[in-house]
């Protein structure tokens, strides 16, 4: 069965999963609870379940809680270079993120975007992002939003800034430039790169002061904490009050002088292809297998 993260509200990077993975490899969707599938996301740690066997393709890892490799972990690839020397792996190990398979259903759509913004899923809950692109005429990616929807509006997109991460992976594969920013305490620096050195690109993070449609109670209580060491580092940083007016014209002032100045990126073709195809190799290998049955018990 496939295990991944499954949030309330929806996120797209992992809502790619039972949409991808039923077009590629439908077998690896059977609610066979012996067996578990990891494909994207950040989902290799000490939260995965020991008794099952884990059939790793092309997931990532992140800097702690790492899992403990046992004989029940069999593994095609992984997301990047950062995952594989964090696991001890082979660097041949390392391919890439296998959301760049979609690229095989995702047919060319006609710009009518000429700037979207896609924040992470976590920040959407933090100010009126919709209404704050509105605002400077971008368009606005809700996430959660449904794999169908967010597709074809990064397919129909000219520039991307994005926040998250598979927003990032979907805009290359769909040759749609993008810049990738950090507002608030949710970006993962680590799974960034570690995808970025996988198609061999240099990463240049635009840092954008975060907007805070309001203070909370809370977060009084998870600062007093962090200051004296204890809970999260990020809860440093939470707003005690709602951003200001001032404030929010400025990071909207930052958003569109990114997009006039910034050189956004975007892969090479031939590496796509290159990627394209061993993960291809390696797919086939891993549906022989489970057709001869290597991962029943």
């Amino acid at each position: 069965m496939l295990y991944y993260f499954q949030v309330r509200n929806g996120n797209f990077g992992d809502d790619l999963n039972p949409w991808l993975w039923s077009r590629l490899a439908p077998e690896v969707c059977a609610d066979t609870k012996s067996i578990l599938f990891l494909g994207i996301g950040t989902v290799m740690s000490r939260n995965v379940p020991v008794e099952p066997v884990k059939i790793v393709f092309g997931s990532g890892c992140n800097v702690g809680n790492l899992p403990v490799i046992d004989r029940k972990w069999n593994f095609y690839c992984v997301r990047g270079p950062l995952t594989a020397a964090k696991l001890n792996l082979p660097p041949e190990m390392a391919i890439t993120d296998p959301a760049i398979l979609l690229r095989r259903f995702a047919a060319p759509e006609e710009k009518k975007f000429s700037v979207s913004f896609m924040p992470h899923h976590q920040s959407t809950s933090h100010a009126d992002w919709k209404n704050l692109c509105d605002r400077i005429g971008f368009h606005f990616i809700e996430p959660g939003g449904g794999v169908e929807k967010v597709l074809s509006e990064i397919g129909r997109t000219k520039l991307l800034i994005t926040e998250a991460l598979h927003g990032a992976i979907v805009a290359d594969v769909l040759r749609v430039p993008w810049i990738p920013v950090r507002l608030y305490g949710n970006f993962a620096e680590f799974k960034w790169r570690d995808w970025t050195q996988s198609i061999g690109m240099p990463l240049k993070i635009q840092d954008v002061p975060p907007v805070f449609a309001k203070g909370e109670m809370i977060h009084a209580f998870k600062k007093s904490l962090a200051s004296v060491g204890l809970g999260k580092e990020k809860w440093k940083r939470l707003p005690l009050r709602a951003s200001s007016e001032r404030e929010i014209s400025g990071t909207l002032r930052t958003f569109e002088t990114l997009a006039k100045t910034q050189t956004p990126f975007l892969s090479a073709e031939k590496i796509i292809l290159e990627l394209e195809t061993r993960l291809l190799e390696k797919l086939a290998v891993l549906r022989e297998d489970w057709r001869q049955g290597k991962f029943e018990k």
